[in-house]
């Protein structure tokens, strides 16, 4: 509770205070739609992502809670101007939900015994081919790939991808971490958090409070990447990829990076100085914001 038996306190010195409240979208009385702003005219449709699984390991731990949140956003202004839906989903996942995840989560196994995601219902949230945000893209793709498989259900197995940790640059923008929690904090706002809808709504509070990162967001998802993986490297120079962010591949035994396509000749000439014909050696795979944040890409 809020010590309101500060207020002398607070008004001698204000400086020494700061002010949270509770984003106010994650309050339980809140109906949808919400007018956020005034709409401009180009804006774009994000269905915000978030899970809640029984563990990290995607294929062999499961879904438990499933939250969506469809926005409007502006690309020009880089804000909310209306929340749509908001909607959580439960799933029996078929064994006992861990204590801890419970402790965490307070998603109990009596909330989801007999529940199964309704893949009609869920499928009408991705009408009209939105980008699907999630703060982790890849933990959330893995556990949705899992759940829908691209051979099974190859809409929901392509859909566009963007990943509010990885695609802003957070510390550019002047903030020190990327923890959803913590971002929010920093706008003056809290939640209780580790639930999937009420993060979903967090994660848009946040992008309309913070426009540049809205802008950011949208320019990384409408761009095109490459996947370089470097054939042909000697063992020798693994420490220099490493520290130019390449990752191994076991199964594949090969060093991979990314990189954004007009960065992709410059890459290649990197890795032609660094071993004999490194560049023309690499294979090179375009990626979309459909193909990025899948497990082993």
């Amino acid at each position: 509770m809020f010590p309101v038996n500060q207020f002398p306190a607070i008004e001698a010195h204000p400086e020494d205070y700061r002010l949270l409240s509770r984003i106010p979208w994650t309050k339980e009385d809140v109906e949808f739609p919400v007018i956020v702003s005034e709409a401009v005219g180009d804006e774009v449709s994000l269905v915000i992502l978030d899970v809640e699984t029984t563990g990290f390991q995607a294929g062999q731990d499961r879904i438990i809670e499933l939250g969506l949140v469809k926005a409007l956003v502006s690309p020009s202004t880089g804000r909310v101007t209306r929340i749509v839906a908001a909607a959580s989903m439960y799933e029996d996942p078929g064994f006992e939900i861990p204590e801890i995840i419970t402790d965490i989560t307070g998603i109990t196994q009596d909330m989801v015994a007999g529940q199964s995601l309704d893949v009609e219902a869920v499928s009408g949230w991705f009408e009209g081919d939105p980008i699907v945000v999630a703060h982790n893209a890849a933990f959330d793709k893995a556990f949705w790939l899992a759940r829908f498989p691209p051979h099974h259900y190859p809409v929901l197995g392509s859909l566009r991808w963007a990943c509010s940790i990885k695609d802003i640059p957070w510390q550019e923008l002047g903030y020190e971490g990327n923890k959803l929690e913590y971002l929010c904090l920093k706008q003056g706002g809290f939640y209780t958090g580790h639930r999937a809808s009420v993060d979903c709504l967090a994660l848009t509070w946040l992008l309309d409070q913070v426009p540049a990162a809205t802008q950011a967001l949208l320019r990384a998802e409408a761009k095109i990447r490459a996947k370089v993986e470097a054939f042909g490297c000697p063992f020798e120079m693994k420490d220099a990829l490493k520290a130019r962010g390449y990752r191994w591949k076991p199964e594949a035994k090969v060093w991979h990076t990314e990189v954004d396509g007009e960065d992709l000749e410059a890459e290649k000439d990197y890795l032609s100085k660094l071993y004999y014909h490194g560049g023309s050696k690499a294979r090179v795979t375009e990626m979309s914001s459909r193909d990025r944040y899948t497990p082993d890409a």
